[in-house]
């Protein structure tokens, strides 16, 4: 740590306490930077939200310790061969598909879980990590920064508004990330413009917990209009999402209340006497994205960034990965190891990947919001013909495009994890080899053998290791890895520490290359 952060409150300061800035403060603690949060609420919000965990956030998360507590609040969607199925208004079944209980993470595609009981257990590691200091109870009101820091103005809040004559404070940081929401004061500060696709929907989203499970519901099903198109799926162990649209009949006095919640889930057969109403609210489901994801030394992520409809179960995973995608720049940056080009890579990734999801998801939006009868007739037509409408794209990797990635038809894919023998143990490739951080894999021998002198040193600066499937390697135990390489074609491929590829090299002999060029793009 430089002499200059010594005289900061804290190297990162980070706007709310949600599960993005969560995350990022755990993830920052773990590079040993000091951290602050300012949150206006004095507790986490204790209702659903998001309820779709993708396998690559599942991955991050694990990397934060949570261990047992994660998997009991998951369900993985897919177990025991359930379906997700697009049906009709008369409930007849257009389109069906699997989700995958595989991945290239080791994990199921995507799980159901509680955002309430998620963010519980992050809110007890923060608590308990001694590099990270919270300030709940107070909202961020303003920033500076004159080029060496950021000072941001701090003032006491109730959550709902200001504490009367409450005294400000200033928070000094070397940067400021902004992961308070779509109404986010920091994007309001940055003022950048928005790329909006024009949609903008409104919707009634219920939770509820039924008393035993309703083994009459489908797993999980879009129903499409011209009646109300709505959405069921599973929320974590015990729990249902129903998402209905509102209609142009709707009376707008009615629609966020108890009476109109039970009365749209009584054609499911879901009523008091089943079921506990746990939540109901009224969402306008909008798809946009800021043009530009930081300013100086003040920074975007989660939903301060891009909002996107839940369609495919996307906004609450995309704001996981950027916080994964920020932590080692920032951690370089402040340790006056990075080159400031990170950050400009960071908006180009994230930025890129977004926009491509936003764009998709509205697609399939436009799809189910359909109600004009005679439309409605001819799409449902060309799903029964046709079942790549989309149904799928929740089950893909997004890859990762520019910014710090090889353009090699290699570098920004997900790094494989699967099971290996290691160690004495067999288990997750991340767990072998954990803690997370730059990896050297290489199919049949060591790549750092390879190196030479300066780029064996320029390796160690990055904190990097290595490992390898030949002899006296990691055994790859079910030949995933074998695989992998195969497709890549490659013999040795560099990993970040958010699980991302860097690129790869088809000839051990080039590692020495590779690691050049990450070396060149991320180090000073």
């Amino acid at each position: 740590m430089t002499a200059e952060t010594e005289e900061l409150d804290c190297d990162v300061l980070i706007a709310g306490a949600g599960p993005v800035g969560q995350v990022l403060a755990l993830l920052l603690a773990q590079h040993r930077l000091r951290v602050g949060v300012v949150e206006r609420w004095a507790r986490p919000y204790p209702l659903p939200r998001a309820v779709a965990m993708s396998h690559d956030v599942q991955r991050v998360l694990r990397q934060l310790g949570p261990g047992e507590e994660l998997s009991a609040m998951l369900e993985p969607w897919g177990q025991d061969g359930h379906r997700f199925s697009f049906v009709d208004s008369s409930g007849q079944t257009l389109v069906e598909s699997r989700y995958p209980m595989e991945s290239d993470s080791g994990f199921a595609q995507m799980s159901g879980f509680s955002q309430p009981d998620l963010e519980q257990v992050l809110e007890r590691r923060v608590q308990a990590a001694p590099l990270i200091d919270q300030y709940r109870g107070f909202a961020l009101d303003n920033l500076t920064d004159d080029g060496s820091a950021v000072h941001a103005t701090v003032v006491p809040h109730t959550g709902l508004a200001p504490v009367a004559d409450g005294a400000p404070r200033t928070v000094r940081a070397a940067y400021v990330v902004g992961c308070d929401g779509a109404n986010s004061t920091v994007r309001s500060l940055l003022g950048p413009e928005m790329t909006d696709l024009g949609f903008d929907r409104d919707w009634v989203v219920v939770d509820v917990v039924p008393h035993t499970p309703p083994t009459w519901l489908p797993y999980a099903c879009q129903r499409l209009g011209p009646a109300r198109p709505t959405t069921l799926v599973p929320a974590g162990p015990g729990r249902r999402r129903w998402e209905f649209m509102v209609m142009p009949t709707d009376d707008p006095a009615g629609i966020d209340t108890d009476e109109n919640a039970w009365r749209l889930l009584a054609p499911w057969g879901i009523h008091p006497g089943n079921a506990d109403l746990v939540r109901h609210t009224h969402y306008t489901f909008r798809g946009r994205w800021a043009d530009r994801w930081h300013k100086g030394r003040v920074l975007l992520a989660g939903d301060a960034a891009h909002q996107m409809p839940p369609f495919l179960g996307q906004g609450f995973n995309s704001g996981i990965r950027d916080a994964a995608n920020l932590a080692w720049r920032l951690a370089l940056l402040v340790n006056g190891e990075g080159k400031e080009s990170l950050l400009d890579d960071y908006s180009a990734e994230r930025s890129t990947q977004v926009a491509q999801i936003v764009k998709e998801t509205v697609a399939v939006g436009r799809l189910i919001c359909m109600l004009d009868p005679a439309q409605t007739a001819l799409r449902d037509a060309e799903l029964r013909r046709d079942a790549t409408t989309g149904i799928e794209d929740a089950h893909k990797n997004w890859l990762l495009r520019g910014g710090t990635l090889r353009d090699d038809g290699i570098g920004g894919s997900l790094g494989l994890q699967a099971t290996v023998d290691g160690g004495g143990r067999t288990a997750l490739l991340d767990e072998v080899i954990a803690p997370p951080g730059f990896l050297l894999l290489g199919r049949d021998r060591d790549p750092v053998e390879l190196l030479s002198p300066p780029r064996r040193a320029a390796w160690r600066r990055l904190g990097g290791r290595s490992a390898h499937f030949g002899p006296e390697g990691l055994k790859d135990a079910e030949g995933a890895y074998a695989r992998w390489f195969k497709r890549l074609n490659a013999s040795v491929v560099a990993i970040r520490p958010d699980f991302q590829v860097f690129g790869g090299a088809r000839d051990a002999q080039a590692a020495d290359a590779l690691v050049h060029d990450l070396v060149e793009r991320v180090l000073t």
